[in-house]
């Protein structure tokens, strides 16, 4: 309790130069506290976003995607996978394009699907106004979307656009032409499913798409398939392995992603960013205990005589020694505490300002505890040499010091 006292003496008697050697500390551990809180954060966003369907749909992608390919991926692929293999309830295949979408000269940009009606259901999706695409848009080849809830906004201004008409404009090396579709249905506002922003979507009947805007003749470079449960998700997973192998006879060629896969894969990702965005905020940190360090060898000089006296009237080496490291320790403590608000302020504003972009803040026991833990380690690693000096301070020579 004596040598507590005799730190908060110490550091109140120059509060400036006390306050100027902790800031390399609480600018580091308020950059250590912000990273982490939006690193966790926005790996539970995408976790959350992933998962949002469960765990029961299987991405299939495949290389063998060009018109010119002997053996592509194709849409009857998707049939096929449905009907055959055991544990599947629903199969798609995909055409995807980022395409501009126009009307009375509004455009903007969207993610342009040509699918089977059975895509909704896989992706869970509920229409605010109309219907979906059905299977006699498919078979009259009529010319209908499904817009989501982004694109209405920003064409229309309004939801309840069913009935009206967008042209979807395809760009090439001859130009670029619009193709009109009649709107259907709108999407209700859904956000991120899987990877994709559902609110950007334009969802065309597969063939339209096909003869109007990807001319790949049944071919598809994706197919979603949804499994009857989770439970069943292993089953079908093994099922649409099986079935690719059979028929491109080289795995090469295909590629079987399970959300779990994603999540793992988005997992390591975000901690390897983590962890090279924390190692960067740690040089701070570091040049902040060198500042310490230097600070508190400045203090074991100015006071030199006063470490004489206490030698002379009894006080051990061990006793000095513990002086100045609970000091470093307790100045490293606070300025870690200050820091640690001010990493939950700067996190707290960061989330506030790119909410709009997904971006969120997720401070944890994991942060508070590493940013505490990493203030106090400093604290100890580098007040151990002044203590040390000065506890190897000659008391003569010390009393003599002027």
């Amino acid at each position: 309790m004596e040598i507590l006292k005799e730190t908060i003496r110490s550091l109140l008697s120059n509060k400036l130069r006390t306050f100027l050697s902790m800031l390399g500390i609480i600018i580091g551990v308020g950059a250590v506290m912000t990273i982490i809180s939006i690193g966790d954060g926005a790996r539970a966003e995408i976790n959350n976003t992933v998962s949002s369907l469960g765990s029961n749909i299987i991405m299939v992608s495949s290389q063998a995607y060009s018109r010119f390919a002997a053996q592509p991926l194709e849409f009857q692929d998707a049939i096929n996978i449905q009907n055959m293999v055991p544990g599947v309830q629903n199969a798609t295949g995909v055409l995807n394009s980022n395409l501009t979408v126009e009307r009375d000269g509004k455009t903007t940009s969207a993610s342009v699907f040509g699918v089977f009606p059975n895509f909704f259901d896989i992706m869970n999706l509920e229409i605010a106004y109309g219907r979906r695409i059905d299977e006699s848009d498919a078979e009259q080849l009529r010319s209908t979307v499904v817009v989501g809830y982004n694109i209405a906004d920003k064409i229309f201004g309004r939801q309840d656009v069913v009935g009206e008409r967008i042209n979807v404009i395809q760009s090439g090396s001859s130009g670029s032409r619009k193709i009109s579709f009649e709107v259907v249905g709108v999407i209700k506002k859904t956000g991120s499913r899987l990877l994709f922003n559902v609110d950007n979507m334009v969802i065309i009947p597969h063939n339209v798409a096909d003869t109007r805007l990807f001319h790949m003749n049944g071919r598809t470079s994706q197919l979603f398939v949804s499994a009857v449960d989770e439970k069943s998700a292993d089953l079908a997973t093994m099922g649409v392995d099986f079935y690719l192998y059979r028929k491109f006879q080289d795995e090469d060629k295909y590629n079987i992603l399970s959300q779990d896969a994603i999540l793992e894969a988005v997992n390591q990702i975000t901690g390897i960013m983590n962890v090279i965005l924390v190692g960067i905020a740690a040089i701070s940190l570091v040049v902040g205990g060198i500042g310490i360090m230097n600070i508190m060898l400045v203090s074991v000089k100015e006071r030199t005589r006063e470490i004489g006296i206490k030698m002379a009237i009894g006080a051990t080496r061990r006793r000095i020694l513990l002086e100045f490291l609970v000091e470093s320790v307790i100045l490293t403590i606070v300025a870690g505490i200050i820091g640690m608000i001010l990493g939950g302020l700067l996190s707290s504003l960061i989330a506030y300002f790119g909410r709009a972009f997904g971006l969120n803040a997720l401070i944890t026991w994991k942060s508070i505890v590493l940013s505490f833990g990493i203030s106090a380690a400093i604290g100890l690693f580098f007040g151990i040499y002044p203590a040390n000096q000065a506890s190897k301070l000659s008391p003569v020579e010390a009393l003599r010091y002027e």
